[in-house]
Order: C-alpha cells, then sequence, then structure tokens
C-alpha cells in the first residue's frame, strides 16, 4: 500500500494547471490556503476500502476540500470548522440542490431584491454602528452596504428551507470583498493608499453572476455523486469533535499555520455583514487555532510543554527574539496537540492519520513545523510510517508578507497509523 502511494505521489510533483481543480464545488468562494484535491483524492483511495460506511474526519475542514472528494468517492464524511465563512462553503460545497427548483428561487429572489431597489426600501436600512462594525464607512460605499444588508435580510426572512437559503447567502458572500473598497489583490482586507475607494459595483448584477456561477459547480457535484451522499459539516471545535471514539476510519487534515493565516481577520468583512458582530467576533477569533490573538502566556523553563517538549528550544529561541510570536507558537503547538490527542481518541485502530502541513519562517527563523507534527503523533500513540513532500509551483502571498516572515515553500505530508 505504501509502496504504490508513493508511486501515485509522484504524479502530484509538477505545476498543476488551475483547469484540473475547477470542476465540482471547489472554487465555490474564495478562501485562502486551499489546497489541491488531488491531495485527499489520492490518499483516500489508498487508505479505504470500496466499503461505503467507511467515515472520514477532516477536523480542520476550511472550505471542505476534503470532504467534497470523499463524496466523490462515495464516503461518509465529517467537517469540523470554526470559521464561520469556512463552514458555510464546506455545508454547500457539500449540500446536492435541486437545480431547476433552486434556479426558479434564485429568479424571484432577484425580481424582490430588484423591486425593493426600486422603490428604495433599502434607504430604510440602518447602517451598522461602530461598535457593530468598526470603520464600515471606509470598506464600503454606503449604499452599497445597505444594499447588501438588504439582500441578506430578505434572505433570513424568506421561507426557503435552509440548503436553498444556504446556496444564497453564500453567493452574497462571495461577492462582498469584491464589492467593497479592499484591495482585491491582498489576502487580508487592506485598501490600496492609491484608489482608497474604488469604482461602485452592481450589486445586484454582481450577486446575478453569482449565482449562476455557482449553481453550475452544485449541478456538477449533484450530478458527479455516485450514491447515498452522507457529509454532516459541524460549525464547532476540532480540540473537542463530540465524535464517539474508536469511530472514524480516515483522518485527512491540513491545520491552520502556524501564524500566517489569520482567517478571522481574512474573512472580517463576510463575518461582520454576515454572521456576527464586531464584539462578537472578538471573543470568537480568540478560539481560533494559528490566531495572533492570545494573551501572554508563561514559556520560560517552568512552562507546560506536555506532548511537544521536544519543541521547546525552537519556541523558546523564537520567544527570545520577538515575544509575541514566541507566545502565539507556543499556544499553537499546545492546541494542536490536544487536536492530535482527540484525533487519535476518534480513530479506529489500524487507521490512518494524514497532516499537510508547511515549514515556515517565523521573525526570519527557520521552523521544521513537520518534525514537531511528527514529534506530537509519537507523542499520542501514533507510528509515522511515511513523510512526503510536494514543493510549491506558485506563492499567493503577497510580497510584503514573504519579505517579513512566514514563507511556505512546499507541503508535507506526515501518514501516522493508530496501531
Amino acid at each position: 500500500m505504501i509502496t504504490q502511494l508513493e508511486s501515485d505521489f509522484k504524479s502530484l510533483q509538477r505545476m498543476i494547471p488551475h483547469s484540473e481543480s475547477k470542476y465540482a464545488t471547489h472554487y465555490l468562494h474564495r478562501y485562502p490556503a486551499k489546497f489541491l484535491p488531488h491531495f485527499p483524492r489520492i490518499f483516500i483511495k489508498h487508505f479505504l476500502s470500496g466499503n461505503k460506511n467507511e467515515l472520514i474526519l477532516d477536523p480542520m475542514c476550511g472550505s471542505g476540500t476534503t470532504l467534497v472528494e470523499s463524496c466523490l468517492a462515495d464516503k461518509k464524511c465529517i467537517g469540523i470548522e470554526i470559521d464561520p465563512t469556512g463552514h458555510l462553503i464546506a455545508q454547500v460545497a457539500t449540500t446536492p440542490l435541486n437545480i431547476n427548483i433552486t434556479r426558479k428561487y434564485a429568479t424571484k429572489l432577484i425580481s424582490r431584491i430588484e423591486s425593493g431597489l426600486k422603490y428604495n426600501i433599502h434607504k430604510r436600512i440602518p447602517l451598522p454602528s461602530e461598535h457593530e462594525f468598526p470603520n464600515a464607512s471606509l470598506w464600503f460605499r454606503k449604499d452599497v452596504l445597505r444594499e447588501i444588508i438588504f439582500i441578506k435580510e430578505l434572505l433570513n426572512n424568506s421561507k426557503l428551507n435552509e440548503n436553498c437559503r444556504n446556496f444564497f447567502k453564500l453567493s452574497l458572500s462571495s461577492i462582498i470583498r469584491d464589492i467593497s473598497n479592499a484591495d482585491p489583490r491582498d489576502i487580508f482586507p487592506q485598501r490600496d493608499q492609491s484608489v482608497l475607494v474604488r469604482e461602485r459595483k452592481n450589486v445586484i448584477l454582481e450577486f446575478k453572476k453569482s449565482l449562476d456561477r455557482n449553481l453550475i459547480y452544485v449541478e456538477d457535484f449533484s450530478r458527479r455523486l455516485n450514491g447515498n451522499h452522507s457529509c454532516k459539516v459541524i460549525h464547532g471545535d476540532a480540540r473537542q469533535t463530540g465524535l464517539k471514539g474508536n469511530s472514524v476510519d480516515f483522518v485527512f487534515t491540513s491545520p491552520p499555520y502556524a501564524y500566517a493565516m489569520d482567517y478571522a481577520r481574512i474573512n472580517q468583512l463576510n463575518t461582520l455583514i454576515l454572521f456576527m458582530n464586531n464584539e462578537e467576533l472578538k471573543e470568537h477569533r480568540k478560539k481560533y487555532v494559528g490566531t495572533d490573538r492570545v494573551s501572554d502566556c508563561f514559556i520560560n523553563n517552568n512552562g507546560d510543554y506536555a506532548g511537544f517538549e521536544f519543541a521547546r528550544k525552537a519556541i523558546e529561541d523564537v520567544h527570545n527574539q520577538n515575544k509575541r510570536y514566541g507566545v502565539c507558537l507556543y499556544k499553537y503547538f499546545s492546541d494542536m496537540h490536544k487536536i492530535t490527542k482527540e484525533i487519535y481518541r476518534v480513530l479506529k485502530p489500524d487507521s490512518y492519520l494524514v497532516y499537510v502541513v508547511g515549514n515556515s519562517t517565523i521573525n526570519r527563523t527557520k521552523f521544521y513545523t513537520d518534525e514537531v507534527f511528527k514529534g506530537m503523533c509519537k507523542n499520542v500513540g501514533f507510528e509515522i510510517k511515511l513523510t512526503l513532500e510536494r514543493k510549491y509551483y506558485a506563492y499567493r502571498l503577497t510580497r510584503k508578507r514573504n519579505a517579513h516572515s512566514n514563507t511556505i515553500k512546499k507541503d508535507v505530508f506526515i501518514v501516522a497509523k493508530k496501531n
């Protein structure tokens, strides 16, 4: 099995064109650090049999790439995601719809939106307060923000079933960055100092285009399904899955990078409009793994490194150079150790975990994340069976962030077995 996997993995050692990944629902919505669907597909093929009752778990599922591939392989799957935007994307990406009915709903919805805008109903909508959405007027033209909120409230008050409502909500979410004043070239919302207010976009037109595009993706996903569809996406915490012990057949997941991708900040415009206000987001983002929103903690010779003692020196070296980075790194591995223990608990004996991680530079210091992950896996009882690597053939991080820190140059696949 392992030998054949290594052989098949060689097919990934190339520049893979976008066209090979743009199928089913893999590109419903912008989401950072998405991995290629080829990755879970190859490992599912090698580590699972033809039993349709086998269960795949991705406890940090992001936008649901592993889940989509699990569905297409006719496997049951569960995804867990703490970020509300990622959770919504994964939900919609794994939910087949009756396309003809959904198109009829879309036509009625657009008609209601056009009627509301024609009679200026949206102008009666109050803008969020500074407490609810700080600097909203900097990120959006006031009329654009009112139109977005108007569409959101129409959806929330509609009698649509949950699956359809989620689909429309996702299609609205997917245009928010594009119709804002944020610079489209940046992962994090930032304004271009030379163009502080971008050209005014037609909200209805952009929403229509998003609906049409996403209907094609969902139709393709629905058509590709082979049998009974069974996927559950939980808005929750990978540290406490709530799943029964020894219940999962395979885990394939890509943890967030250590101090490289602040998903709460990346998706904050969507979150503050569609999901929660700023005070709620402040509290929620503290729960993210890999966030830099952490309070100071005790890092010295008396610190609690249980489960990742082997990483003490490297973390403290970073901490000595930059206290904040060191604290974030410590918290990251503390959380990831808890998640690794939880994965071990829910996996069946003789089943496999695959971690996809990236080594990075933190404060211009090379940090071998994969070695720490392998150490954590061994600590909780896993046996490391294989380590595979695939270099990046393109970079998405902006020049500024690459020069500052956190340059990821390859994916490392850690294959661990629960004996």
